[in-house]
C-alpha cells in the first residue's frame, strides 16, 4: 500500500517578495533526493510554491510503498535543514529566484510536515498514479 504525507519548505523574506520565480524556487524539492542520507525507497512528486508577501512555502508529497521508508524520511526531513551548508543553500536559491534581490534577505525559518485528511491523501495518491512523470525517485 502506497504511503504519502505532505511537507513543506518555509523561508521567510524581508522586507517583502517583488517577483518570485516559482519554478525556480520548486526545485528546493528536486534537490531534496541529492542530499546525504535521502531514504531509499521515497520518491517527491506535486511539488508546488505557495507566496506571500513576505514569504515562499514549497509544498510537497513524499510518496513511499514501504511504511518505515516513509518514517525514515520524516526523521531525515526534521534533521537535514539544521545543517548550515543545507539551509545557507537553499536560501540562496531562493534568493536568486527573487527578481531584485540585492536588499533582500532569506531565511530558512521552517520545515514541516503538514496535516493532511485522509481524503487528501487519497487524492494525492491518485493523482501520483495519474501522473506518474511528476515522481522524481
Amino acid at each position: 500500500m502506497l504511503q504519502a504525507h505532505k511537507y513543506a519548505v518555509h523561508f521567510d523574506i524581508l522586507p517583502e517578495i517583488t517577483y518570485l520565480d516559482q519554478a525556480l524556487s520548486v526545485l528546493i524539492a528536486d534537490l531534496l533526493p541529492l542530499f546525504r542520507g535521502f531514504p531509499e525507497d521515497v520518491w517527491i512528486s506535486q511539488r508546488r510554491v505557495d507566496e506571500g508577501l513576505d514569504f515562499c512555502r514549497v509544498i510537497f508529497w513524499a510518496f513511499s510503498e514501504s511504511p518505515e521508508a516513509i518514517k525514515t524520511f520524516g526523521i531525515w526531513f526534521q534533521a537535514i535543514f539544521r545543517e548550515a551548508d543545507v539551509s545557507e543553500t537553499l536560501e540562496r536559491l531562493v534568493t536568486c529566484a527573487l527578481e531584485e534581490a540585492a536588499e533582500i534577505e532569506v531565511v530558512l525559518t521552517d520545515w514541516t510536515r503538514l496535516h493532511a485528511t485522509e481524503a487528501e491523501i487519497a487524492e494525492a495518491i491518485q493523482t501520483g498514479k495519474e501522473n506518474s512523470v511528476d515522481i522524481v525517485k
